[in-house]
């Protein structure tokens, strides 16, 4: 089979060699050297995260969000394998083209649908969800078991809260990218040692793992210890987000008119203000940190910052809610891999054993739809070798494996067997050689007659 599409798929081999062409060809003789094609040229930096960002932001028209794990699978396949851009947007397409086929409880999105527009099955759906069964706890715990009631039995009931449920559910998440989109502002301007990109904050958030993160711990605490030049623009930046902090900017910017701006303001938890004093106890040294005093200005800015963060504690904390919690998260978040990963992280092994399993289901051809299961005459060769191949031991005695092949493709009666016992066997070589390149047995060292096999079926 590898013979019939040998001349049809073209290998490219890449090789990175760190060194200059000089000492790569003093390293390689004349007739290898002739046989080289070489090319230079630059890899193009892809900045996969800024086009996940641009299409996972906050967008008022979006209907629905990827969840975390099919945005892990897509991120770190990019990783793994490095593609085009055009690759990696097509991935991001078909992510969102599998949602509307894929998932059948995609029409509650729409802009207006009305309860006769929907099947009793939809209804059974949304009943089966895990986000209605925890719903549904929630308003038993809140005694509320009339409620509970009408929606398992009410259509109509259950159409209401749903049309409730998928609009604060798109708020919900709406404000969710937009303070994901803060945090990284903020880690940004802070310009932090170790930051995470849009990506990564925004699976966490996904994951409803970005709440008490360390990325907001380390945040909030570098905000505490900035100076007011650093405030104010961080202040700019974040005032159309939240309106709470233009009254704080514009305190800020009266408290810095009146100290004439030459010397930022600091806040007591600004390092420079802490010394280090050293005392010598007992023939031991003793380390110890010495705040120095405060003037008003400085207590003053210190008191503003404290309000800043916690304006900014706040917001993070009611906007990073965890998604997995809304009701209906299984229609606004889609987190299905096995689509996304069955097209575009390929098998070889899986196909290559199902093509010589199952021939029909590639070659589509009259002979091979009459013998769908067993062993037929009218299957490839090295397909028949190979079902052999399955059924024998980890030693396999070619002599034995020889009788079986001729008996299912050899003609019975031939007028003359010696010919055509040298077109099977020039078949079965072929066939051998074939699973030999693709490295399913080798020659056993323990007997001259006997192949070893390498590969088991689904191992």
């Amino acid at each position: 089979m590898r013979s019939l599409w040998k001349d049809r798929i073209p290998f490219v081999l890449l090789f990175a060699i760190k060194t200059s062409v000089e000492l790569f060809q003093e390293k390689l003789s004349q007739t290898k050297i002739q046989h080289l094609q070489g090319a230079q040229f630059e890899v193009a930096h892809l900045d996969i995260h800024s086009i996940f960002q641009a299409t996972m932001a906050s967008n008022s028209r979006r209907s629905f969000w990827l969840g975390p794990g099919l945005s892990s699978l897509i991120l770190q396949a990019q990783q793994d394998s490095i593609q085009s851009i055009a690759s990696f947007i097509k991935s991001l397409q078909y992510a969102h083209m599998t949602f509307f086929f894929a998932n059948p409880l995609s029409i509650l999105l729409a802009d207006s649908i009305a309860n006769e527009q929907l099947q009793d099955e939809i209804y059974q759906c949304i009943r089966n969800l895990e986000s209605f069964r925890l719903f549904a706890e929630r308003l038993l715990e809140q005694d509320n078991v009339d409620k509970t009631r009408r929606i398992l039995n009410d259509n109509t009931c259950l159409h209401v809260e749903v049309i409730k449920g998928i609009r604060r559910g798109k708020e919900t998440l709406d404000t969710l990218i937009g303070a994901v989109e803060c945090l990284h502002s903020m880690q940004a301007d802070l310009g932090l040692k170790t930051t995470e990109s849009w990506s990564a904050l925004y699976i966490k958030a996904m994951a409803g793992e970005l709440q008490d993160s360390a990325s907001v711990r380390d945040t909030l605490l570098a905000i505490r210890k900035l100076p007011s030049d650093a405030m104010a623009s961080l202040l700019d930046s974040l005032g159309d987000s939240i309106p709470e902090l233009t009254t704080l900017n514009e305190e800020l910017r009266k408290m810095v008119s009146t100290t004439g701006g030459t010397v930022p303001l600091r806040s007591e938890h600004d390092t420079k203000h802490e010394s280090l004093r050293t005392t010598i106890v007992a023939q031991k040294v003793e380390l110890s940190k010495h705040s120095s005093s405060l003037s008003k200005q400085d207590l003053a800015y210190s008191k503003l910052v404290n309000r800043v963060n916690g304006v900014l504690r706040d917001y993070l904390h009611q906007s990073l809610v965890n998604p997995q919690e809304l009701f209906l998260r299984e229609v606004l978040i889609f987190d299905l891999k096995s689509p996304h990963r069955d097209v575009f992280l390929p098998k070889p092994r899986y196909a290559i054993e199902r093509a010589l399993a199952s021939p029909r289901d590639y070659l589509g051809c009259g002979c091979c739809t009459g013998a769908q299961y067993g062993l037929s005459a009218s299957h490839p060769a090295t397909s028949i070798l190979y079902q052999l191949y399955l059924e024998s031991g980890a030693i396999v005695n070619i002599s034995d494996l020889w009788s079986a092949f001729y008996t299912i493709l050899g003609t019975e009666n031939a007028d003359d067997e010696d010919a055509e016992q040298e077109r099977v066997l020039a078949v079965f070589s072929r066939a051998l050689a074939e699973l030999k390149y693709m490295g399913m047995v080798k020659s056993s060292r323990k007997k001259a007659d006997h192949l070893a096999k390498v590969l088991w079926n689904g191992l």
